[in-house]
């Protein structure tokens, strides 16, 4: 379990491999670090929270986007399916993503309840978009609406 908890830390922060520069060897990039940090201080959560909401997400968007889309998308981020394996071993995704409601439901787990489950989301579509990744915002903000 602490092995795949590692995983996630390590994978999640980088969900829309928008936070590895192109042609970056460093998963952990800079941007990865601000989104986590920005993300635990306006909603007050943990570091394991919004790696793990950030995992369960990948799961939603999969479960979205058609599948050749995805599978494009998901080339771009690096340990996508093992991301995706560990927020389920650990509980955080128990079943098939199909609504939005059943994304901010499966952040129960985490201690993220209601009315922030459902802000969690958009505020990372904000940030990809301030951070100028719009290609990839606009591939999540496709996948949720």
């Amino acid at each position: 379990m602490r092995a795949s908890t590692n995983r996630l830390s390590g994978c999640a922060a980088i969900l829309l491999c928008v936070f590895a520069a192109p042609g970056s060897t460093n998963a952990q990039s800079a941007p990865s670090v601000q989104l986590i940090q920005q993300l635990e201080s306006q909603f007050g959560l943990t570091d394991r929270q919004v790696r793990g909401a950030l995992g369960a997400l990948l799961v939603y968007v999969r479960e979205r986007l058609p599948k050749k889309d995805f599978d494009d998308f998901s080339q771009r981020i690096p340990n996508a399916a093992q991301i995706m394996q560990d927020v389920k071993l650990q509980g955080i995704v128990t079943k098939p993503l199909d609504t939005i409601d059943d994304y901010e439901a499966s952040l129960a787990s985490l201690g993220i309840g209601q009315p922030l489950a459902s802000q969690f989301a958009p505020a990372v579509v904000k940030h990809l978009g301030d951070a100028g990744y719009y290609r990839e915002r606009d591939i999540l903000a496709r996948a949720l609406n």
